[in-house]
């Protein structure tokens, strides 16, 4: 007979627990690169999305939470944009554009984009990220924390 270590033995219960533990951390604070919200601001800690279900029932989803870089708080509709340059085979009329807008949580969902690279771009009043070279479309979530800077361009 083996002996398992201890953190093998979790009941289902307690290892849902600590995945929860860890998404709250994580959305609460901003999970972004490791980097901390500036000390000078205060930081929005009172709020959590709860982020699983929006994407249940798909092959491929994209799941972003927008939250504002000096303060860490939601960023409540600001417009997403999705752009996919044609793949092998495809004619140049075949650009995809997805668009989404950011619920009052600062989170927004794209169910099954097409596969291939994109470039995504968040605008929101003054602020503006922009990425480039974001691979999208596999099967299973991509979620992408997303610190949205005001007054420039990241």
């Amino acid at each position: 007979m083996s002996v398992l270590p201890h953190r093998l033995l979790e009941t289902p219960a307690r290892a849902l627990t600590s995945a929860l533990s860890l998404l709250l951390a994580l959305v609460t604070a901003g999970c972004v690169g490791g980097q901390a919200p500036p000390s000078a601001s205060p930081v929005a800690r009172d709020t959590i999305s709860i982020l699983s279900p929006r994407c249940a029932g798909v092959r491929s989803c994209v799941l972003g939470h927008v939250t504002a870089a000096e303060t860490s708080a939601p960023v409540a509709k600001a417009s997403v944009f999705l752009e996919r340059a044609p793949g092998p085979g495809e004619g140049e009329g075949d650009t995809t554009l997805i668009m989404a807008l950011t619920d009052e949580q600062g989170v927004f969902t794209v169910s099954d984009p097409p596969p291939g690279n994109y470039r995504i771009a968040i605008y929101k009043e003054a602020g503006v990220v922009e990425v480039v070279g974001l691979e999208l479309g596999r099967a299973g979530t991509t979620v992408l924390p997303i610190r949205l800077a005001t007054g420039g361009v990241l």
